[in-house]
């Protein structure tokens, strides 16, 4: 009775109301302006317009496969997703989530046309089934001290040639991307047979290359040759390096062939120069490039060697993957793991502004945050650090060039450096409502 004699007191008095009424409304202030910030910074990242590349939005995604499963090659992670529609096979997808959840995952197959964009096509026109895909086979890495969960899914065989977008989100609902990837599946209707060289271009001579093809079509339609095919050539399975909308130089009718010469440097690619290359397969031994190894109870470090800038030197071969890698591990227990890498470029702090980036296959040469470098004056050296997992890798260091990467300042470029290029060959025939992939061909120099 005493307590409840005192408490009614207080109640009485107009200050203890006031003091307790402000700290009500301050902690809902708190909790809801925290729903909010959470709820906005949800939605600034889930429905934000979706983006028809490779691309990852929610961090917690990691090492994002998706490869050719059977015909020819098999299971070939270092083979460009590009699913040849007259042989067996489908396309497989990988990934790892970062975490101790396994969430549900689901995806979903977008119909692009040649310029990346949807095209008209229904579901149904496409797929043989219900455009909606999920996830269920999962694993937990063992024996990591990094924790993830290893996703796939084998995908449905598409019906029609085209591009292809893939898109995974969590649950079931479909704006809740955490990652796209792009796929091609072509029809050989054509065929196709180029070179690369030297530029004709005097004063490119040694830097550039030189891409020629032709183009048979042989009894396949095509009306209007100029103007009805359209043509991709990439480099090093760059999206960022291609040449797009070339018109034949020369139209061959009675040998049914159109000729890709030219000689005010349309096709011209920079040479670049081979990839860096480095290896984290094992855990206890130090592998192509590795410095040091740092063990920790939750996670074990990388710490390369320092590079240095190669702009202005003599060219030097070496093998490469051309900007790709693979993962994989040496270890004779558990899964492959994940370390953090630190990369180290010796150079004096750029007067342009530029800020160097690491740029691969591994993170599809774009130019985010992960993977920009900060300047260390103490080692006198750009630095970055990147977590990746336990595999063979190429790399360069590039820097803005627009929004692209622009590794030529860094690395040099040569016309003798080995590289990669594939050409894409597009037609919409008439009444069709979609660009149809009719010819691929891979030429190296």
């Amino acid at each position: 009775m005493r307590v409840l004699s005192v408490f009614y007191i207080l109640m009485k008095r107009k200050s203890f109301m006031k003091v307790l009424t402000s700290f009500v409304l301050a902690i809902g202030l708190i909790f809801l302006v925290n729903q909010l910030i959470a709820q906005a910074l949800e939605n600034s990242r889930r429905e934000g317009p979706l983006r028809y590349e490779d691309f990852i939005y929610d961090a917690s995604v990691k090492t994002p496969l998706l490869f050719a499963t059977g015909a020819v090659v098999s299971n070939d992670v270092l083979q460009p997703p590009v699913l040849d529609l007259n042989q067996g096979g489908t396309m497989r997808l990988e990934f790892d989530w970062l975490g101790k959840d396994q969430p549900q995952f689901r995806a979903k197959i977008l119909h692009c046309n040649a310029n990346w964009q949807p095209s008209a096509l229904n579901d149904v026109e496409f797929l043989p089934d219900f455009n909606e895909f999920p996830i269920y086979d999962v694993r937990v890495a063992q024996g990591t001290k990094v924790g993830y969960a290893h996703f796939w899914l084998d995908l449905p065989r598409v019906k029609v040639s085209g591009n292809y977008v893939l898109v995974v989100y969590k649950g079931r609902r479909e704006s809740d991307v955490v990652f796209t990837r792009r796929f091609m599946a072509f029809d050989q209707k054509v065929s196709v047979g180029g070179r690369v060289s030297f530029s004709q271009d005097i004063p490119r001579r040694n830097t550039h290359q030189q891409v020629d093809f032709a183009l048979k079509y042989g009894n396949y339609p095509i009306l209007n040759p100029k103007q009805d095919v359209y043509i991709v050539i990439r480099q090093n399975y760059r999206w960022d390096r291609t040449v797009v909308g070339l018109k034949p130089y020369m139209v061959q009718e009675f040998d049914r062939t159109l000729e890709y010469r030219f000689f005010n440097n349309e096709n011209l690619f920079p040479g670049s120069n081979e990839f860096r290359v480095f290896d984290i397969r094992s855990r206890q031994v130090k592998g192509i490039n590795v410095a040091r190894l740092d063990f920790n109870p939750n996670f074990n470090a990388a710490f390369l060697f320092p590079d240095d800038g190669q702009a202005g030197k003599s060219y030097l071969q070496q093998n490469d993957l051309d900007g790709l890698f693979a993962v994989s591990t040496r270890d004779d227990f558990g899964d492959p793991d994940y370390f953090p890498v630190t990369f180290t470029l010796r150079s004096a702090e750029r007067e342009d502004g530029k800020i160097p980036y690491v740029v691969g296959g591994f993170n599809f040469f774009e130019l985010s945050k992960d993977n920009q470098m900060h300047y260390e004056p103490s080692a006198q050296a750009y630095q970055a650090t990147i977590l990746l997992k336990q595999g063979v890798y190429n790399y360069m260091y590039a820097v803005p060039d627009g929004n692209k990467a622009n590794e030529v300042p860094i690395e040099g470029t040569h016309s003798m450096t080995q590289n990669t290029y594939e050409i894409f060959v597009y037609h919409r025939s008439p009444g069709s409502r979609a660009d149809q992939l009719i010819g691929y061909q891979v030429i190296h120099n």
